[in-house]
């Protein structure tokens, strides 16, 4: 068996050019994409994204230089001695903390990758399941902060293409996130689901307000109030309210998980593939969340292999909820970054169903945008 001859990880970028999409991180200037390879003796090549944490660059360069390095010569369908080997040298102790796992998390996904082109089958299947629709949401860099109105026509849009549920972003202040939501629930009706992300900017002071405009337009989901820290102000906000609470993007492997769901503190897990550890990380925290009857709504991060990471999982799990599609106008590492159709379709997805993820690159594309170093989300913007 041909062993694992390299891993590669590139950084791109998208600066924005129009209007710059507002939200409670701050306005999102860029779109930033952290591409990683791994490839066999002979010469098959595994795909996966590592969120960029806001670095890129600095990713980029942890899981080549650093990370990869360790994986040279492994056997690739070792994905799970290979995650416990570089937990063990570079997350638990004496590594970069979070970054490592991000960065482990882009390897983990090409050798999910990889092993499925290797062996002629869809990741789905590799898992155990079969290919499978799942509901999606409009979500990602999208409905910022901004008029109501032209929030209203953002909304209609996105219905028109067929989703049923979308997610607002919150986290300005509580009066005018309720007019915003109150303004939505009143012009769609009661047929819209309305999930609603604070992005970490709410404390328990801000919540009399917050959980009544919440409850009053029945949310569908009230999603990262507070600091992914805070586990007691979740908890005991899950206490207040029949709101279901949701959190994860920024918990990391399954331990953090472990101390949501034992506090109670959660209702839905929002894990994402590209941070908390990679598939193989993902799946153990969906099975850890199905014992706790918490159903996972995973989040997308920046690029179609996140997406489709995502898809395949949804497929599998029996605690699916939804899926996460990222709706925003400028994004060609959604749009452009594949070779073939993949996306939501009247308001569903399902995965590919080719070898691996069944994502093909246009290195076209990764050409056309280089890094730009420097944070996406720049306060005050």
């Amino acid at each position: 068996m041909a062993k694992i001859a390299s891993v590669k990880a590139s950084a791109h970028s998208c600066p924005f050019e129009g209007p710059i999409v507002r939200m409670g991180l701050g306005g999102n200037v860029k779109r930033d994409f952290v591409l990683v390879r791994v490839r066999t003796e002979d010469g098959i090549e595994g795909i996966g994204e590592a969120h960029h944490g806001q670095n890129l660059t600095a990713m980029a360069e942890i899981i080549e230089k650093g990370l990869g390095s360790l994986v040279v010569g492994e056997d690739p369908f070792d994905s799970e001695g290979i995650w416990q080997r570089l937990s063990r040298q570079q997350v638990v102790t004496h590594g970069l903390g979070a970054g490592s796992v991000i960065g482990l998390s882009g390897i983990d996904n090409a050798l999910w990758d990889l092993k499925g082109k290797l062996l002629g089958q869809p990741v789905y299947r590799l898992l155990g399941g079969t290919r499978r629709k799942t509901r999606a949401y409009a979500g990602g860099l999208s409905l910022g902060f901004q008029p109501v109105e032209t929030l209203e026509k953002e909304v209609a849009a996105l219905i028109a293409e067929g989703y049923t549920a979308i997610k607002l972003r919150v986290g300005d202040t509580p009066k005018k996130d309720a007019e915003r939501v109150g303004h939505i629930r009143k012009a769609f009706g009661d047929g819209l689901d309305i999930a609603v992300d604070a992005a970490t900017r709410y404390s328990l002071l801000d919540m009399p307000e917050v959980l009544k405009y919440c409850e009053a337009n029945r949310v569908y989901w009230l999603e990262e109030p507070f600091t992914p820290d805070n586990v007691g102000a979740y908890a005991e906000l899950r206490r207040r309210t029949a709101i279901p609470i949701a959190a994860g993007e920024n918990h990391y492997t399954r331990l953090a998980f472990r101390d949501l769901f034992e506090a109670r503190a959660i209702s839905i897990c929002q894990a994402d593939p590209t941070k908390a550890g990679g598939l193989s990380e993902l799946k153990k925290i969906s099975d850890m969340a199905g014992a706790w009857h918490i159903p996972m709504a995973p989040h997308t991060s920046h690029s179609i292999l996140s997406a489709a990471v995502n898809a395949h999982l949804l497929s599998v799990i029996p605690n699916a909820l939804i899926y996460e599609a990222d709706v925003a106008k400028v994004n060609p590492f959604r749009t452009d970054l594949a070779t073939q159709p993949f996306g939501v379709v009247k308001g569903y997805i399902e995965p590919n169903d080719a070898p691996g993820f069944g994502i093909d690159l246009n290195e076209n594309v990764l050409k056309a945008y280089p890094a730009v170093p420097g944070p996406c989300y720049i306060p005050g913007r």
